[in-house]
């Protein structure tokens, strides 16, 4: 039997995914196909190397010291700046994990929305710090925040466009149970790019692709919300999410409330290991 894990985007709300992995790592959990989304590959990324609560510890690090926010914007120029994400920080105390990341035996992919063609891509790490970093910065790139990220000759961004929540690609990895990690309280509107469109329409003309992914999307999602559902009810997936804190936004800046998501994220993991241990097995 194989097993798969997917980390739903969802920006500052990652928090509660934080919560859950660090159970996971607690535990010994691991699977042996990983596919992270946006936000979902930055916590994805400190699971395989194992490291609990460095996740944490960057949804809760002081504003001042953060990769997003006006202060930011003021340093650097980008409100949202993954090159220190997926760069300096890496090497903040506590430090990546590298070795131990580059160990592991979970086949990890990230996926990221191809802005030329408007179709999702699952990018690795391919061995390297640089490609582990590319990786990131590709899948978690938003329009107008960030921008498009460069990759060769292509160009990417925000990988919740295009594939949003990969239950279809983990089974064509093989994967037999699958474990998803959404950020999604029941009853939430997904957030709508759509009505940015005539903006897209200017700013990035030529990625035709990706503006026409970003019509679809929300289509798209409910109907992998619709089979991450029936595939439960089958018993090959099982299911993560908050139940509350909708009041916590993508970009959420007060501490209180994303400590408070990330807790509901390990009390979550906790009550269901039991549970989650017996799915795995069967």
């Amino acid at each position: 039997m194989k097993t798969g894990l997917i980390l739903e985007g969802g920006g500052i709300r990652g928090a509660f995914t934080a919560g859950v992995t660090d159970v996971f790592i607690k535990e010994g959990i691991r699977f042996d196909y990983a596919c992270g989304v946006s936000a979902g590959a930055g916590v994805l990324y400190n699971y395989i190397a194992g490291q609990e609560n460095r996740a944490k510890q960057i949804f809760l690090c002081p504003r001042e010291q953060s990769y997003y926010g006006f202060r930011e914007a003021m340093r650097s120029g980008k409100f949202m700046n993954l090159n220190k994400l997926y760069g300096e920080m890496a090497y903040d105390d506590p430090a990546f994990d590298f070795e131990t990341f580059f160990a592991s035996e979970t086949e990890v992919e990230t996926v990221a929305t191809n802005c030329i063609t408007g179709k999702p891509e699952y990018l690795k790490d391919n061995g390297t710090v640089e490609g582990l970093f590319d990786a990131g910065r590709a899948t978690g790139s938003l329009p107008f925040i960030t921008g498009p990220y460069q990759i060769g000759d292509n160009y990417y961004m925000d990988g919740s466009v295009s594939d949003p929540v990969p239950i279809e690609r983990a089974i064509e990895k093989g994967c037999d149970k699958i474990v998803v990690l959404s950020t999604k309280g029941d009853g939430m509107n997904p957030s709508n790019l759509k009505k940015y469109t005539p903006f897209m329409k200017i700013k990035y003309r030529k990625f035709k692709g990706f503006i026409e992914a970003v019509q679809v999307r929300i289509p798209l999602l409910l109907s992998q919300y619709e089979m991450m559902e029936q595939k439960e009810k089958e018993g090959s997936v099982m299911v993560f999410h908050p139940a509350g804190h909708w009041d916590v936004s993508h970009m959420e800046k007060d501490i209180s409330k994303i400590e408070a998501l990330y807790d509901e994220g390990v009390r979550e993991a906790n009550e269901r290991l039991e549970e989650l241990k017996a799915f795995l097995a069967e």
